[in-house]
């Protein structure tokens, strides 16, 4: 099924259920004595009820049930006067097995007039039919094997491939409930909940998703630095302070960076996340020389550009393309390639790149 529709009648007890259940007490909307003295002359339905229309439109019928939005655009044509019989449709712009966009439109079902048009993009959620639960923090230490690696937020696109990759060699960690990883909402209490046994290495992939907000803009700054730079950093250093006291001579910490932390084409529209991950280089440095003095152990920097997949699986084919352009081989690299690079730098045992923050782009322009 490519395209549906559906109609629907509101009615001005819509218009107050809805405002009972936002909180948006309008008069415009839910006054029909204020309404007929504007100049409308009778109450409008909430702009943000269509935004439910298109929300039914994505869980029911495209995509259907396993349907996750990641955005809604809505341009609002005519106004929606109660009662009013309304139908809307919708298309695929495109679709994979993963995600997709649809062009959406809500019309008055007699004259056929556009009253909203707009879109939403998606991606598809799968559950595991099998209801396997997760193994027991007891069942994890029974089975743990020494010299593994700490792989951290394997719920992740570019974590679960490093995982998939190591094999049993890796041992992994998610914020939430994932598979057969160690579940530690909080990574500065890694030490507490991690099973016993050493490590030849960690590769930290977990962290915050980036902000969209300006830095001037925040109303609570002082939250907004906690989350995305403040207890990231806590994060490391209560990584960097488990391989010190159980990883093996010549393990590393690697830490992932990106290119986001450098001015381009983003114009800083992630700017907190922009300058966790800026960040990396100078502490690569430094617990590049703590470790090595005290244990002779690693810190490389890892940055990465855009990578197919991950939380740019749902970028449109358009500004892929774009991406894929800025490369010399004309293609976005896959989580796969990443892994064998992070593999790589695991298992190049020499001091020598202690410290060092390696940008593995492919020469991609800013």
């Amino acid at each position: 099924m490519n395209d549906a529709s559906f109609t629907v009648m509101v009615s001005l007890e819509d218009c107050l259920a809805f405002a009972n259940l936002s909180g948006d007490w309008n008069q415009l909307h839910t006054d029909e004595t204020y309404a007929r003295r504007t100049t409308y002359g009778r109450p409008l339905l909430h702009g943000a009820f269509s935004a439910g229309l298109f929300s039914r439109l994505a869980g029911m019928y495209l995509p259907g049930d396993n349907c996750l939005l990641h955005g809604m655009r809505l341009r609002f044509l005519n106004p929606i006067f109660p009662p009013q019989a309304l139908t809307v449709s919708g298309h695929f712009a495109y679709t994979n097995q993963d995600a997709g966009e649809v062009v959406a439109t809500i019309r008055d079902t007699d004259s056929g007039r556009v009253m909203v048009e707009g879109g939403y993009s998606f991606s598809r959620h799968f559950s595991d039919n099998t209801n396997k639960e997760l193994p027991e923090r007891s069942n994890v230490q029974e089975e743990a094997t020494t010299d593994r690696v700490l792989v951290t937020g394997v719920s992740g696109g570019m974590g679960s491939a490093i995982r998939e990759l190591l094999g049993d060699r890796a041992l992994g960690t998610s914020r939430s409930e994932h598979n057969d990883s160690i579940t530690v909402p909080n990574l500065e209490q890694i030490a507490e909940v991690l099973p016993e046994g050493k490590l030849s290495g960690i590769v930290h992939c977990a962290g915050p998703q980036p902000d969209n907000e300006g830095l001037l803009d925040h109303i609570n700054t002082e939250a907004a630095v906690e989350h995305h730079i403040a207890k990231p950093l806590r994060e490391v250093l209560a990584l960097a302070r488990v391989l010190r006291d159980r990883g093996t001579p010549g393990s590393p910490i690697i830490l992932v960076g990106s290119t986001f932390a450098t001015p381009g084409k983003h114009a800083w529209r992630n700017p907190l996340y922009s300058l966790s991950k800026s960040l990396i280089p100078t502490l690569t440095e430094i617990l590049a020389l703590e470790l090595g003095v005290t244990c002779q152990m690693r810190a490389v920097g890892v940055v990465f550009d855009i990578i197919k997949g991950g939380m740019n699986r749902n970028i449109s084919p358009a500004i892929e393309q774009a991406h894929a352009d800025r490369t010399i081989a004309g293609n976005l690299p896959t989580m796969g390639e990443v892994a064998t690079q992070i593999e790589w730098v695991l298992n190049n045992r020499s001091c020598l790149a202690s410290g060092a923050t390696l940008r593995l782009t492919g020469g991609a322009l800013p």
